[in-house]
């Protein structure tokens, strides 16, 4: 009877030993899936959707700020660097222009096309078609303009560290108003 008891005991422990081992591997499994980074190529799902929208976000925000006017919540899009590079006078001046001459701008954005990101920095293509609309009557297409934007995380947040402005066509006005 001892025997069979001790039998009883060493297969309810090795099945529980067994069992907290095959949790334990799955936790890793798990932890190991979630750190897999996304290859670049469209439609790979190894990506942190929370990120993705975040960072559409960040550029949904971006176009609102500067389509309102509103500089201090559009200079803290950027990374601290990438803020002070920018001139706030001269972006100052140019939203006085739009402002003096009735103008309002509207950056429509579209497509964001992601081609690079991991957990702290991203590398995205953002479509937009910039409009005006003059006196509140006349709205006139601008251009399409594709920004190449380099993202980081900053405590969290993503933020803007550097972006260029490729236009397909001319702006109405110089970027430096006159």
């Amino acid at each position: 009877m001892k025997l069979i008891l001790i039998k009883f005991i060493v297969i309810i422990f090795t099945a529980t030993l067994l069992n907290s081992c095959d949790s334990n591997l799955k936790k890793v499994h798990r932890k190991q899936e979630a750190k897999k980074m996304w290859s670049g190529i469209p439609g790979d799902p190894n990506i942190l959707v929370s990120d993705r929208m975040a960072i559409k976000d960040v550029m949904n925000a971006y176009a609102f700020y500067w389509d309102n006017s509103d500089l201090e919540n559009y200079f803290g899009l950027f990374t601290d660097e990438a803020a002070n590079n920018m001139s706030k006078e001269r972006t100052t001046e140019r939203l006085d222009y739009f402002k003096s001459n009735e103008l309002q701008r509207r950056h429509l954005m579209a497509n964001t096309h992601f081609l690079e990101q991991n957990d702290s920095t991203a590398y995205i293509k953002q479509y937009t078609l910039l409009t005006s609309t003059k006196s509140k009557k006349e709205l006139t297409p601008i251009s399409t303009i594709v920004y190449d934007v380099w993202l980081i995380k900053v405590d969290g947040i993503w933020k803007i560290s550097k972006r260029n402005m490729n236009l397909d066509g001319e702006l109405d006005m110089p970027i430096k108003p006159k």
